[in-house]
């Protein structure tokens, strides 16, 4: 049966902190993103912010706890205490270096995580910073849940899906990255499977990315003998589709940054993935292999050189791009894409394994 308890608490006065936390995330010195969350807090604060309770009584708690200063009987509780390690793990109390470098002096103080811990982190702990003089967070990200199988991943439940370092060892710790990267979005859940995974590593890092690298290099080495093509002069050939692979090569960089900025990987990874389309595009539009039997016909061989160039360009800027998020595959396909000292690229060879 549910027992009513009676006790004495010591309580932080949050609502004397409305106004200034409501300020502070209106013009955008506290960032909540994205936008719907950042609703969602300053609707909680307009309803009035209560005052709450920030210790338990020792005995109450057996022992356990920081006791209260100047009141021993009284612990801290738990958000109240754990909120605070952000600070003083990085040694606040002594105005460590590690301090004033991550936070105090820190252009940007960053909080990524769940939307089930919101309001602890965008409306009880930015008070808390505001009641001792330091400073708020610049910006606050918020994810929604992965779940496994259609069903919440929870411990307690016994559901705790698929270990991320079994799924590294079996399939690969490129295509766990590619899945989280190109399925979680930057609003709404996500459901993991194994099939989900298997389909996007081999659809996309197998049959496009590494396919795209496999053919180009091995066409540079059967039609030039592995030499990677000089880069067009002021003269240069003009070859039909080049310009759109050349725009999305440029783009990437920039599109990619600029979603990075808004916390959304889907449209980062995309920016640069518009590069392995408008190549492979590009491919099947000019046919090299075409343009090889006309050379050996007689033809220019500047215009292979116009279609085998960008898209050996295309591969390298790949590889640049791509290197915050498939580190281990950038390697690969580095090693096939940069000439050597004579000028040849290494021979071809997979950059990922089909896993199905």
């Amino acid at each position: 049966m549910p027992q009513h308890v009676t006790e004495e608490n010591w309580f932080f006065r949050l609502s004397r902190y409305a106004g200034p936390l409501r300020e502070a995330i209106a013009d955008g010195r506290l960032r909540i993103e994205p936008a719907g969350r950042r609703r969602e807090v300053l609707a909680f604060i307009d309803r009035g912010l209560e005052d709450f309770s920030v210790s338990r009584p020792a005995a109450r708690a057996g022992g356990w706890g920081i006791p209260v200063p100047g009141d021993p009987d009284q612990v801290i509780y738990v958000w109240f205490d754990a909120l605070c390690n952000y600070v003083t793990a990085l040694g606040y109390a002594e105005d460590g270096d590690a301090y004033r470098r991550w936070w105090a002096g820190g252009g940007r103080r960053v909080h990524l995580l769940g939307k089930g811990v919101l309001r602890f982190h965008a409306v009880y702990w930015p008070a808390m910073l505001l009641s001792s003089g330091q400073p708020l967070p610049t910006d606050i990200f918020v994810h929604d849940y992965l779940t496994a199988g259609g069903r919440k991943i929870s411990k307690s439940s016994g559901s705790a899906g698929s270990e991320p370092a079994a799924l590294a060892a079996e399939y690969g710790a490129d295509a766990v990255r590619w899945w989280l990267l190109r399925e979680v979005p930057r609003i709404g859940d996500a459901d993991f499977t194994v099939e989900r995974l298997i389909a996007r590593a081999d659809d996309e890092l197998a049959n496009g990315l590494g396919n795209l690298v496999n053919r180009v290099v091995a066409m540079i080495h059967r039609y030039r003998d592995g030499q990677a093509p000089d880069r067009p002069g002021r003269r240069a050939i003009v070859v039909d589709g080049a310009e759109g692979l050349d725009v999305a090569r440029r783009q990437a960089a920039d599109l990619a940054g600029a979603a990075l900025e808004q916390f959304d990987f889907r449209q980062a990874t995309a920016a640069v993935w518009a590069i392995v389309d408008e190549a492979n595009r590009f491919i099947n539009r000019v046919r090299p292999w075409e343009l090889a039997r006309a050379e050996r016909n007689g033809a220019d061989p500047a215009t292979l050189d116009a279609v085998l160039r960008p898209l050996l360009d295309a591969c390298q800027a790949l590889g640049r791009e791509l290197s915050p998020f498939l580190p281990d595959a950038v390697a690969r396909i580095a090693a096939q894409c940069i000439p050597g000292e004579d000028g040849r690229l290494p021979g071809p060879s997979p950059v990922f394994r089909r896993l199905r």
